[in-house]
């Protein structure tokens, strides 16, 4: 195996590497965000937020709180028919499967059971996480499963 060869696998494991490490901090960051659902001012240009709207308001708390900084910026999140939608930017896609992607959302982005008051919010409604890079119609997404409602 020639040198070239060897450094390039060398940087593309080096990078998978750093990719599972930031996604595995995020997670963590994510479990320590605080529960107080002041409504942050978001510069997102794209979010829809009518002003009475408590609950995407706390799901726009928790997601914003949970990417300040890194390569992963939350974009804010829109109402759709019985549901939430929200939406992180990542800088490139991940080097996994779709349904390990999947599972990794589900697993470490959907906020955890520490954000009751959001919870209790949505009732029924569906809260759906999507990812992308450029643009958002091709996000790949899972739908979080509310912990109040499943045990």
């Amino acid at each position: 195996m020639s040198n070239f060869l060897k450094l390039t696998l060398n940087n593309r494991l080096t990078a998978i590497i750093s990719s599972l490490l930031l996604m595995l901090l995020s997670g963590c960051m994510q479990s320590h965000v605080s529960t107080n659902f002041k409504t942050p001012s978001t510069p997102f240009s794209d979010t829809t937020i009518s002003a009475s709207d408590n609950t995407i308001k706390m799901v726009n708390a928790v997601f914003y709180q949970s990417f300040i900084g890194g390569d992963w910026q939350y974009k804010g999140s829109t109402r759709q028919k019985d549901g939430i939608n929200a939406y992180i930017q990542i800088a490139e896609q991940l080097d996994m499967s779709q349904e390990a992607q999947e599972n990794y959302l589900q697993q470490a982005i959907c906020p955890s059971i520490q954000h009751q008051q959001m919870w209790k919010a949505l009732k029924s409604e569906t809260l759906v996480v999507h990812i992308y890079t450029y643009k958002r119609k091709y996000s790949l997404y899972a739908n979080c499963i509310n912990p109040l409602i499943t045990g």
